[in-house]
């Protein structure tokens, strides 16, 4: 992501304290870990995700409001749920209303080997109903899955 507009200062903050470069490195529920960490499939449920992205949406947020204008945040997880990565970052475009645009990298690491991000997912709750839209999640449960 790299702003391309001044993102946000918190509020009280006299002066900017700007980086060129921000890595957020954030907490997640280790999902892609699988195949060489069988505790975390032991322990894992739909929560583990779901719990996480409000903090995960904050701390990518703090992580643009610290970042100058044309600089660079990578936004990390080890997870391979969507409500935990692209999620996050749909959320952040959204709010940031222009100003932080998503940028493509593979040209800067030609050795990457990646899968692109998906633009759709579904949204699952604690009895594994899965739901496309928000406006499919009942009332009473939407303030637990955003």
């Amino acid at each position: 992501l790299i702003p391309t507009d001044d993102f946000c200062v918190p509020a009280g903050r006299e002066t900017k304290l700007k980086f060129d470069r921000v890595l957020c490195d954030v907490p997640c529920s280790g999902d892609g870990t699988l195949r060489k960490n069988a505790d975390v499939w032991q322990k894992w449920n739909i929560s583990n995700g779901n719990n996480l992205h409000g903090l995960q949406v904050r701390i990518a947020r703090r992580g643009l409001e610290m970042l100058a204008v044309g600089g660079c945040l990578v936004y990390s997880t080890c997870s391979l749920n969507p409500v935990e990565d692209e999620a996050v970052i749909h959320r952040l475009l959204v709010e940031s209303q222009g100003k932080v645009e998503l940028v493509e990298v593979s040209d800067r690491l030609p050795g990457l080997r990646f899968c692109r991000g998906v633009k759709t997912w579904k949204v699952m709750n604690k009895k594994l109903v899965c739901f496309s839209s928000p406006e499919d999640v009942p009332f009473e449960h939407q303030s637990q899955i955003r």
